[in-house]
């Protein structure tokens, strides 16, 4: 069995730099590696030909790919090497060494899609589930413990330290690059499942997930939410909906996607964007009209 290593990156050569020395001096029993990056630079070539690195591949595309397109064209150079898995890593790589072994000693198990590591949100003191269940109103990621099963069922999970095969994407079942920006891991999700392909949490696999969160005080209640600028409202609201209406059509899907972006609209309300308020409720109106009217790519200044 031969596993790779993918590396999305954007704007970040040092981190780059520092994953790859990192997975070489580790000694990751990886076949390779490959960089796709957008608009970069010289840094990360210069230092694969300064320090004779093999075994790494750098892709550079000359427009910002988005992190749809990225995924996509990760999991498609990965597909055409002679591997059976790759690890799909961002710059700011989750898995350390112990987790990626963790996840490899499963990769024998049928019918695989995807293996993922199991994330612990530190600032907010659990465990990510949200993949068990679909994409819906709820904002909870799941249990303050660990679970005792070795493996769990999942639907979709973040694509950082995903360690995904490569069968399915040799049959043509890709990330959706129209995303541009968000979501996609979910989609992504749903297509393997459709075409029955199993996903896994390795429980064992564990990988902590420093994730941007910040007090909020919403009506009388004191939460922790992830704090992002304003114009990521378009995307996750215009990606989720057109996933409803478009790629994976259900009346109980597309409600699940009505009662997160009623709820999103309320939290918008109570504070939960501090300076752009108003500017978040037009981008999320507007990612809404463009989720139902099949208007994707990536888009600046939503109009």
């Amino acid at each position: 069995m031969k596993v790779g290593v993918a590396i999305s990156t954007f704007n970040s050569d040092q981190e780059v730099i520092d994953l790859i020395s990192k997975i070489f001096d580790e000694h990751w029993p990886i076949a390779g590696i490959i960089v796709i990056d957008s608009l970069g630079g010289v840094a990360i070539p210069e230092h694969i030909a300064l320090n004779d690195i093999q075994n790494v591949d750098y892709y550079n595309f000359d427009y910002n790919l988005g992190s749809a397109g990225n995924l996509h064209n990760r999991l498609l150079y990965a597909s055409r090497k002679e591997w059976d898995f790759v690890l799909a890593l961002n710059h700011d790589a989750l898995v350390n060494k112990s987790t990626f072994l963790a996840q490899l000693e499963n990769c024998s198990l049928p019918n695989l899609g995807a293996l993922y590591p199991l994330k612990y949100f530190p600032e907010k003191g659990f465990y990510d589930y949200s993949g068990t269940r679909e994409v819906g109103p709820w904002r909870a990621f799941g249990s303050t413990s660990k679970p005792e099963k070795n493996l769990i069922e999942h639907i979709w999970s973040s694509s950082n330290g995903a360690l995904y095969s490569l069968e399915p994407v040799r049959r043509g079942i890709l990330p959706n690059k129209d995303l541009w920006f968000g979501w996609d891991d979910y989609l992504y999700g749903l297509d393997l499942k459709k075409n029955g392909y199993d996903q896994l949490v390795v429980t064992n696999a564990i990988c902590e997930d420093n994730y941007e969160f910040e007090a909020r005080k919403l009506g009388p209640l004191n939460l922790k939410l992830s704090v992002k600028p304003a114009w990521y409202h378009y995307y996750r609201t215009r990606n989720l909906w057109w996933i409803a209406c478009y790629k994976h059509p259900s009346l109980i899907r597309l409600l699940r996607v009505i009662l997160r972006m009623l709820g999103e609209t309320i939290s918008i309300f109570l504070g939960w964007e501090k300076e752009n308020k108003f500017l978040a409720l037009r981008y999320q109106l507007t990612g809404m009209m463009h989720g139902i009217l099949n208007k994707m790519g990536k888009w600046k200044v939503p109009e």
